[in-house]
């Protein structure tokens, strides 16, 4: 047992170094290797025999808890055999604590915080850096198409770039495996499903949609696949429906993990996207009970998604992670989910400024000035919020209304002025302004008499949360 203690200690140790890519893991595993004067092979070695070792250990018990637990919730076959690919080597998933399923993952005991409760080699994963089951020309070759894809629907937008790429290399893989039986994650493929979200939604559903927003939203991304669906029949990558590929690119962004050291789920140019077993069942919340953390060496070589909690969990708790701080059409769009008074909804909306077209001609050039000092990059296009005012709106449409007489009252009003109210009779255009717009959106919204259907319960519920915030920024703006 002191030979086992010492294994983990030197584990959680490898586990601590975070989740930085090839380079970064490979130079803090080396510099660890220096600091307890053992080689990197040799700390290759020892973790693969801990991992044997522990494989082994009272922690299968609580692994088999967990699959018995599951057995009961996938009794298909397909569900059976996803279940024996999970323990079969190299399996390398580990259940730290007794967990029970039932439509998500709920604790069986008290975990304390911080403590480790799961641990998944990236082995039984799909990941953006590695082909699994794929020879080296072949995986070459789908390297290439991905980001030749990319490159051409992404443009000069180097991070979308690299997302998209990986997504697609993520696919592919996926899409293999669904296919072909005798690949090695096969089981893990078949079982990866895409959510409910506006993409699938039937047309029935499609045609009740008043928001503008949800609109644009569902028809940019189906423009978007569409796009890397024409692209992957030019490349030869043939036996792929239009369908399926839609359901695939649905599943797979759902499911991503695009893990950065700090923010899990959030992407960057360092990070690893990676889909994993089991991390589906973990449910979303704004303030979660667990986080995520890892290690990417390789897809071999002592790598693993390590879920942990991040306070004390009682027995009977669900286990949530955060998905993001994302707004109700994020959540849905891509999780088909949606969380009532969500603080980080928010409403694109464009503005009218035919009748107003005057304004644009008063004081031109120094209003100009004024605005390069700005974020705003589009004028008709702002966002409206659930829970605050747009301030930079409100100070540009103060700007924008700002006459000439006003300024000759005025001039030594400069752009941070206009953070403030100004005049009245300059406010109230403002005022008038939203108020006039506001007031358009809101009469273009249709109801939706007894919603049946998860479809058109989801429906109600975004164009609901959208009329929401109109009617609070219409009630500020008519005070």
């Amino acid at each position: 047992m002191r030979m086992r203690s010492g294994l983990l200690e030197l584990a959680i140790g490898v586990r601590k170094v975070g989740w930085r890519g090839r380079n970064g893991v490979g130079l803090q595993l080396q510099y660890l290797g220096q600091i307890m004067q053992i080689s990197r092979n040799v700390l290759v070695f020892i973790y693969e025999l801990y991992v044997y070792l522990f494989r082994n250990s009272i922690i299968n018990q609580m692994q088999e808890k967990l699959i018995a637990g599951l057995t009961s919730s996938y009794g298909s076959l397909l569900g059976q055999q996803y279940l024996k690919w999970l323990k079969m080597p190299p399996s390398y998933l580990r259940v730290m604590q007794s967990i029970d399923y039932r439509k998500g993952m709920y604790a069986a005991q008290q975990i304390k915080a911080n403590q480790q409760i799961m641990l998944i080699s990236t082995e039984k994963c799909f990941t953006s850096v590695e082909f699994v089951g794929c020879d080296t020309r072949k995986s070459q070759e789908l390297q290439t198409i991905a980001s030749q894809i990319a490159h051409k629907i992404c443009g000069g937008k180097v991070e979308q770039q690299y997302l998209v790429t990986g997504l697609l290399k993520i696919i592919l893989q996926v899409f293999v495996h669904q296919k072909d039986q005798s690949l090695t994650h096969s089981p893990f493929a078949n079982m990866i499903q895409p959510p409910n979200t506006p993409l699938l939604w039937p047309q029935t559903v499609i045609d009740l949609i008043s928001s503008r927003n949800l609109a644009s939203l569902i028809e940019g991304t189906l423009l978007q696949c569409q796009s890397m669906y024409n692209e992957l029949q030019l490349s030869k990558v043939y036996g792929l429906t239009a369908l399926e590929f839609l359901k695939l690119f649905q599943a797979i962004r759902a499911s991503l993990i695009c893990f950065n050291p700090q923010k899990p789920k959030y992407f960057d140019m360092q990070s690893v996207q990676i889909v994993s077993p089991m991390v589906y069942q973990f449910d979303h919340s704004f303030d979660p009970n667990c986080y995520l953390d890892g290690c990417y060496l390789s897809h071999e070589n002592m790598s693993f998604v390590d879920f942990s909690a991040k306070k004390q969990i009682e027995p009977g708790d669900k286990l949530t992670i955060n998905y993001g701080n994302l707004s109700n059409h994020d959540l849905l769009m891509r999780h088909g989910i949606m969380v009532d008074d969500n603080p980080y909804n928010e409403m694109p909306i464009d503005l009218d400024f035919t009748k107003a077209i005057n304004y644009t001609e008063q004081l031109f050039e120094q209003k100009q000035k004024w605005l390069r000092q700005s974020e705003i990059t589009n004028i008709e296009r702002q966002s409206l919020y659930a829970n605050k005012i747009n301030v930079q709106l409100l100070q540009y449409l103060r700007i924008y209304f700002l006459t000439e007489q006003e300024f000759s009252k005025n001039p030594q009003l400069e752009f941070n002025s206009f953070q403030e109210k100004i005049s009245e009779e300059n406010e109230l255009l403002v005022k008038q302004f939203m108020i006039q717009n506001i007031k358009n959106i809101l009469s273009t919204y249709k109801q939706i008499s007894k919603p049946i259907g998860k479809e058109l319960q989801d429906l109600y519920k975004i164009q609901k949360d959208e009329m929401t915030i109109l009617q609070n920024n219409l009630t500020f703006f008519s005070k």
